[in-house]
C-alpha cells in the first residue's frame, strides 16, 4: 500500500513538472495561488527547469530601434521588440508578436544577449554618460545598473568599446563585461592600454580588471548575434597589417574566472570581412570579400568543433538585393537587412528561396538599428529585494540619464 506521504511526494512531483511547462505569463499569475508556488518559482532548481524545459522553446526574434520623422507634432523615436513564429514557411510572411514598444527613446545604443531570457540594454554615445540596465521582457522586470566611469584623463577621447553578457556558470551569477579603449588627443593615438569592468547581478556592483590580459589594439568585432556559449564569451578580434590585410583571432572571457583567453578563428583569407555569430548551440563564422552586394555575395560559413577546429559547412548566395547579414536560424536559414527599405529578408539555403518577413513599417524609420535574437522565455528575477520605481523599462529608455 502507497503510503500518504509517497502520494503527497508524487503529487508534488508532477505539480512541479506540469508547471514548468506553462509560459511565463501563467507562472506570474500563479505566484498568489499559495506561498508554497511562490517560492518554488523563486528557485533555482525551478528557474532552471523551466528554461530547460522541451516546451520553452527558442523563438526568432528582432529588435529594432528608429526614428519616426514623419510623426506630427515632433519626430517619434521608438524601440520595439518582435518575436516571431518559431517554424518560418518559405513564401509565407510570418505573423509577428510585438511584446514592448518603449517611446520618446533617448540616445539608445544598443542591445545585448540573450543569456536565458536576459538582456542588457544600453545609452549613451559619450564618455561619461554611458547607462545599462538588465532587462528580462517575459516578466517585464528591469534593472538600472549602477553608472561606472572608468578614471578617464583629460585628453581621452572614445575610440572603441565592446562588450558581453554571460552566466558564472560555478556561482549561478549573471555578469556583464565592459571593454574600452580611448583616444589619446594630445599624441594623436590610441592610448596603449585597454580598461576592463565588470558587473555582477548577484552584489550588485561593478569590479574594474585590473590590467586585463587584452591588448589595446586587439580589435573585438561586433558579433551578429549573442555569442555567449558554455560559461564563455567569444569575440573575432581583427588586425590590419600595413599591406591593409587582415589577421583574425579569437579572445575569450570566462565569466567564472574573470579572465580573458585566446582561441585559434577560422581560416579566413586576409582580404574577406568575418565576425562570429551563434549556430543554434555552436559558436560560429561568416566572411566575404564581397559584403552586402545585391545578388553577388557568396558567405562563407564555418562551425567551431572543440576548442581549436573549424570546419567550412557551406558557402551561401543569397538572391538579395543590397543587404547586411543580421544572423542565422537553426542551421541554413538566414536573415539579412535590405538596405534600401530596412526591411527583414528570411533566405532558406536549402531551398534557395527568400521570404518577407513582413516588417514593411521599418522603411519609415531613420536613424534607425536592428539586431536578430535568439529568444527563449525565462523567469529568471532580475528586480532587486526592495526595487526604486526607476527600476522599469519606460523609465530607462526615455528618462534614465
Amino acid at each position: 500500500m502507497t503510503s500518504s506521504t509517497e502520494s503527497c511526494s508524487r503529487e508534488e512531483i508532477l505539480i512541479d513538472h506540469i508547471l514548468s511547462r506553462l509560459a511565463v505569463k501563467s507562472l506570474l499569475r500563479f505566484k498568489c495561488v499559495c506561498k508554497n508556488w511562490c517560492d518554488l518559482f523563486n528557485s533555482l532548481s525551478f528557474i532552471k527547469k523551466h528554461c530547460d524545459s522541451p516546451g520553452n522553446r527558442t523563438h526568432p526574434a528582432v529588435c529594432k530601434f528608429g526614428v519616426n520623422y514623419n510623426n506630427e507634432p515632433e519626430p517619434l523615436r521608438s524601440f520595439n521588440f518582435y518575436v516571431l513564429p518559431e517554424k518560418i514557411f518559405t513564401g509565407i510572411v510570418p505573423a509577428h508578436h510585438r511584446l514592448y514598444r518603449g517611446e520618446k527613446v533617448t540616445d539608445f545604443r544598443c542591445i545585448y544577449g540573450p543569456v536565458n531570457g536576459l538582456f542588457i540594454l544600453e545609452k549613451g554615445h559619450y564618455l561619461e554618460n554611458v547607462r545599462f540596465c538588465w532587462w528580462n521582457p517575459a516578466t517585464r522586470e528591469c534593472r538600472l545598473i549602477p553608472k561606472w566611469n572608468f578614471e578617464l584623463l583629460d585628453f581621452f577621447d572614445d575610440h572603441t568599446r565592446s562588450a558581453g553578457i554571460g552566466l558564472d556558470l560555478i556561482n549561478n551569477d549573471y555578469k556583464f563585461i565592459w571593454i574600452r579603449v580611448f583616444y589619446d588627443n594630445d599624441k594623436y593615438e590610441v592610448y596603449p592600454q585597454a580598461y576592463a569592468a565588470i558587473y555582477s547581478l548577484n552584489d550588485d556592483s561593478w569590479k574594474l580588471l585590473d590590467e586585463p590580459d587584452l591588448p589595446y589594439d586587439c580589435n573585438l568585432c561586433a558579433s551578429l548575434t549573442c555569442t555567449y556559449l558554455d560559461g564563455l564569451h567569444y569575440w573575432m578580434t581583427v588586425t590590419r597589417a600595413s599591406d591593409s590585410n587582415l589577421t583574425y583571432g579569437i579572445r575569450t572571457f570566462d565569466f567564472a574566472t574573470e579572465l580573458f583567453g585566446q582561441r585559434e578563428a577560422p581560416p579566413i583569407p586576409s582580404d574577406h570581412w568575418g565576425t562570429l555569430m551563434l549556430r543554434c548551440d555552436s559558436i560560429a563564422a561568416i566572411s566575404s570579400k564581397d559584403t552586402a552586394r545585391a545578388y553577388i555575395s557568396f558567405y562563407d560559413i564555418w562551425v567551431m568543433v572543440g576548442e581549436d577546429k573549424w570546419i567550412k559547412v557551406f558557402t551561401i548566395n543569397p538572391q538579395v538585393p543590397s543587404h547586411w547579414p543580421q544572423g542565422v536560424w537553426d542551421y541554413d536559414k538566414f536573415i539579412f537587412e535590405l538596405t534600401e527599405t530596412s526591411n527583414l529578408a528570411f533566405y532558406d539555403h536549402s531551398t534557395k528561396q527568400v521570404t518577407n518577413l513582413g516588417f514593411n513599417h521599418f522603411r519609415l524609420l531613420g536613424s534607425s538599428f536592428c539586431w536578430f535574437l535568439y529568444y527563449k522565455e525565462s523567469i529568471v528575477p532580475v528586480k532587486r529585494k526592495e526595487p526604486s520605481p526607476f527600476d522599469n523599462t519606460d523609465y530607462f529608455l526615455a528618462k534614465y540619464r
